[in-house]
């Protein structure tokens, strides 16, 4: 059955990622009330593993089929992923690029060694998605759809056990963070399965039509509000990362973010609409998160559109706005010019 708040709040999601990624167009050094704006975005991709979570008990329970499940989301999500990786593992290969550079610079990322082959260092692009942004969240979620049988138990359980479940993940979120630039797949599974599962509790327990509740919908934005303001009084920005058997303290991010997608889920039960654009948004919304990362890196190659180091918002949306339109013309475009000859879910999700 198709929900146009759930279908809104996909829409919301992709939009929400998009914005995180340029931030360096205008919005790098900023004012404290620009910080909570960026708190509030940043690692927003909870909001993307949320509605997964919903739609795998939505969409696929009802009639699951591991293998079919499998098999739909590797034609969906693992082809276009491998399509796309090679060609950036290729480029970066070209130019000498990224790890394969004689002066890379690995910092924290103990994954990649100075002493890998390219043949390993390729191997390392495809489990972590570093090769190019936003594409580290492929091996997450694929770990997350192996586990799907784990996620039909979980339906099955009794109410206070899923909650109980939920709870002691989120525990372990909390004290695992995310992974140093998300290089960790294992790490990140970690991280986002609470969050995933909250999905699932939600789409099983709740209704659309009847979580209308602007009580719920003030108290979970209040929440990851403050919390956000909180991080940003405290001078921390954007996302808590670290190995993951150190301990550095507890992850305001993924508190802020668990209350954040119940505020958008409550929000966009309470404010539907059907707008043509979102509509369209949120059908491409795969898509555009394949595509966009290389509207991106083409930006940052252009000579007169560079980067802006000085707080300068209004360049910062425009780039913003410039990137999700192409990216969403793009998939439209290629899907009509490329179909019925290629299907071209196989090539960007859509």
């Amino acid at each position: 059955m198709f929900i146009q708040s759930i279908h809104n709040f996909r829409a919301i999601a992709i939009l929400m990622v998009v914005m995180v990624h340029v931030y360096a167009y205008g919005l790098e050094n900023t004012p404290f009330y620009t910080s909570v704006f960026k708190n509030i975005l940043s690692g927003c991709t909870a909001l993307l593993v949320f509605i997964s979570g919903y739609m795998f008990h939505h969409v696929f329970y009802k009639n699951f089929n591991y293998s079919k499940f499998i098999s739909s989301k590797f034609s969906k999500v693992v082809t276009p992923y491998l399509f796309l990786s090679t060609m950036a593992i290729f480029m970066l290969y070209a130019m000498k690029g990224g790890y394969f550079s004689s002066t890379a610079d690995y910092g924290d990322i103990a994954f990649f060694n100075a002493d890998d082959s390219d043949p390993v260092t390729i191997l390392k692009y495809y489990l972590t998605g570093r090769m190019i942004t936003a594409y580290w969240y492929i091996p997450c979620a694929i770990l997350l759809f192996l586990c799907s049988p784990l996620h039909v138990k979980f339906i099955h359980a009794a109410r206070n056990h899923q909650l109980i479940t939920i709870a002691l993940l989120s525990i372990l979120s909390i004290v695992v963070h995310r992974s140093y630039e998300n290089i960790n797949p294992i790490q990140m599974f970690i991280y986002f399965t609470p969050i995933y599962l909250l999905g699932i509790y939600v789409s099983l327990h709740g209704n659309p039509q009847k979580d209308r509740s602007k009580t719920k919908a003030f108290m979970f934005t209040l929440l990851a509000l403050l919390i956000a303001i909180y991080q940003s009084y405290t001078g921390h920005q954007g996302n808590y990362t670290k190995e993951i058997f150190e301990f550095n303290g507890i992850d305001f991010m993924f508190i802020q973010k668990f209350f954040l997608c119940l505020s958008v889920y409550y929000l966009t039960n309470i404010y539907v609409f059907n707008n043509r654009i979102m509509n369209t948004i949120a059908n491409t919304s795969f898509a555009i998160f394949f595509i966009h990362p290389w509207i991106i890196t083409t930006l940052k190659r252009l000579p007169f559109y560079g980067e802006q180091s000085l707080y300068n918002p209004i360049y910062y949306f425009m780039t913003f706005a410039l990137v999700i339109t192409i990216s969403t013309c793009s998939a439209v475009m290629l899907k009509k010019l490329l179909k019925p000859r290629i299907k071209t879910k196989y090539i960007i999700g859509y």
